[in-house]
């Protein structure tokens, strides 16, 4: 990494790092008087060793020593050496025991390796001299790698007397080779001072060793390797310790510790966005109706309502049906289904609004947006009449020609008249369309379940104590949401929970049985207004089950009482029930204490029409 040139009177923040213009005189590479013919000079002795002068039978000129009353004592050569990490350096040094018995005394050469600030590393020994006796001189050599984090080493001779106090040992003859690079590698200096300052305006004297300082002007310089990279994460915005004081207008600014904050709208600024409800999804963009046509985003970007060939709107009112505004919208196999109240409107889409047409226009209209939803590959909505697909409603180009929805017309025009928004959703883990009503604290809603796709269905009425403001499925799981309270459908349990306001401090969880209505329509059974005799029946399913006739359709459906059966009745004999009518009616009634189904019903009838 390329660090910039060291310059005279300029300001250097903490932490910049520079390479000198003159590098520092590179360190000595041998020992520095490690046979003491310049007397003691470069050394530094501790414990009882000092410089003797002595000249040993090894023809020595000078060395250190160890008196004989003293236990241990150590002279270290100051000459700094400089060994990259990993490398290997060999020191040596020569011990004379003089007339120490064997064991008595010893000797041995040291390797101090010393880190940045000149903290102490490490320290390797050589082997033990402790044998010699009457002069002999025997070598103590130590091989020493250099550890990571060392600026240099030290080399010296250590020399101790364990027993025999009365004769001195002797020490010398220091030398070391190996790998030195006299100075570190990719030697650069950093600013270590607390804030910025400028430089002097000559260069100061560089230190040769790594962690070594030296003051420049206003500027403390340390040496480092340049091939060493720290990181430290500092941020750069840091909140208060309190709260601040929101500003309500939007570009406003607030002060918060060391951020300022600026207050922003989360609405689509674009003047182009229409910002109505009537809200649809595809080919990466956003279409809003707006009136009688529909604007759509720019591609990927719900932001960008005016990019031109990449934003813009659809022309429904200029097309068939498309007097009145846009009311409902809806997807239908990839394609854009704009609704009014008077017809829809099938548009082909594309990412390129080059690519987005117009594919047909049908008289059959719709004002629930909230109730359309895809099931499958249809689109299920909610026209006056009642619910109805587009595929059946298309092909037929009429509301009377058999839909799903016409089952249960009559329901849900009634509930339509209630001053409520429809809301429909689609369950795909239980293969459901759900069209609810909310209002005057409940929910009724009517649920088409599929049991095949591409088949006919079956509908359910559902009557929640509680009104539906929104759904969510997360999941194979379907969530209701009233006021404050999430409910998850779960069919596994047989009542509704709900809280309940008893006068208390807070409401009393409670849960609301859901009992099950099965009941048929009039049936003739045969030739309109003759009598059938019914003399019993047979029911299968799960769970105790309540079961009554309707016996007279023109006196306002009046129905036998309800009495209990078993749930399954095919083992035994016949249910008796005799019954007279010319039309009959079944009617089901399950209390919702225990898990219930119903899976077939046999009346067992004699006609009564006399015979020709």
């Amino acid at each position: 990494m390329a660090y910039p040139t060291w310059q005279p009177g300029a300001l250097y923040q903490p932490g910049d790092v520079v390479v000198p213009i003159t590098m520092p005189a590179p360190t000595s590479a041998v020992v520095v008087n490690g046979e003491f013919t310049d007397g003691a000079n470069g050394w530094v002795f501790s414990g009882g060793a000092f410089y003797s002068g002595h000249v040993s039978k090894g023809n020595w000129p000078t060395c250190v020593e160890l008196p004989g009353n003293v236990p241990e004592g150590l002279a270290l050569n100051q000459t700094q050496l400089v060994v990259p990490p990993g490398k290997k350096i060999t020191a040596a040094c020569l011990i004379e025991q003089g007339a120490s018995i064997v064991g008595a005394t010893r000797g041995w050469v040291e390797v101090h390796w010393f880190g940045a600030g000149d903290t102490l590393l490490r320290i390797d020994k050589g082997n033990a001299i402790d044998e010699g006796s009457g002069g002999a001189v025997h070598r103590s050599t130590c091989v020493s790698v250099a550890p990571e984090g060392a600026s240099y080493c030290l080399t010296g001779v250590a020399l101790w007397s364990v027993a025999d106090h009365n004769h001195a040992i002797w020490g010398g003859n220091l030398w070391v080779e190996g790998a030195f690079s006299g100075l570190p590698a990719d030697l650069a200096y950093k600013a270590v001072q607390p804030e910025s300052g400028f430089s002097d305006s000559d260069e100061p004297a560089w230190p040769p060793l790594l962690g070594q300082t030296v003051v420049d002007n206003e500027v403390t310089w340390e040496a480092i390797s340049a091939t060493r990279v720290e990181w430290k994460a500092e941020p750069l915005y840091v909140a208060g310790d309190v709260e601040p004081e929101w500003v309500d207008d939007v570009g406003g600014l607030v002060k918060d510790g060391t951020a300022t904050l600026r207050a922003i709208s989360r609405r689509v600024e674009d003047e182009n966005c229409p910002n109505t409800k009537i809200v649809a999804i595809a080919s990466s963009k956003v279409f809003c109706a707006d009136d009688d046509i529909v604007r759509y985003s720019a591609t990927v970007n719900p932001l960008d309502w005016s990019s031109a060939d990449d934003a813009g709107y659809l022309p429904t009112g200029l097309q068939n049906y498309g007097s009145n505004p846009v009311a409902a919208m809806g997807l239908y196999r990839a394609n854009l289904i704009p609704f009014n109240a008077e017809a829809f409107q099938l548009w082909q889409l594309d990412e390129d609004p080059a690519s987005m047409a117009l594919l047909d226009a049908l008289p059959m209209g719709s004002t629930q947006h909230h109730a359309m939803v895809p099931v499958s590959n249809d689109l299920f909505f909610l026209a006056s009449q009642g619910v109805r697909t587009v595929g059946i409603a298309a092909s037929s180009t009429n509301f009377q020609a058999g839909d799903v929805g016409m089952p249960i017309d009559p329901l849900v025009q009634a509930a339509m008249l209630r001053d409520t928004t429809p809301v429909g959703l689609y369950f795909p883990a239980a293969g459901q369309y759900w069209l609810m009503f909310p209002a005057d604290g409940k929910t009724e809603a009517f649920v088409y379940s599929m049991t095949r796709i591409g088949q006919v269905g079956a509908w359910s009425r559902y009557v929640f104590p509680f009104e539906v403001q929104d759904w969510a499925i997360a999941g194979d799981s379907l969530f209701l949401r009233s006021g404050d309270f999430i409910h998850r459908v779960d069919d596994s349990v047989m009542g509704d929970e709900t809280l309940v306001d008893m006068g208390g401090e807070l409401p009393v969880r409670s849960v609301v049985p859901f009992p099950g209505l099965i009941r048929w329509p009039w049936l003739d059974f045969g030739q309109p207004g003759v009598t059938k005799l019914l003399y019993g029946f047979d029911i299968v399913g799960t769970g105790a089950v309540s079961v009554s006739f309707g016996i007279d359709q023109a006196n306002g459906g009046l129905f036998t009482p309800g009495f209990l059966v078993p749930a399954d009745t095919v083992p035994g004999m016949v249910i008796p029930m005799p019954l007279a009518a010319p039309s009959l009616a079944v009617e089901l009634r399950y209390d919702g204490s225990e898990r219930w189904q119903w899976n077939a019903i046999q009346l067992y009838l004699q006609d009564s029409r006399p015979m020709a």
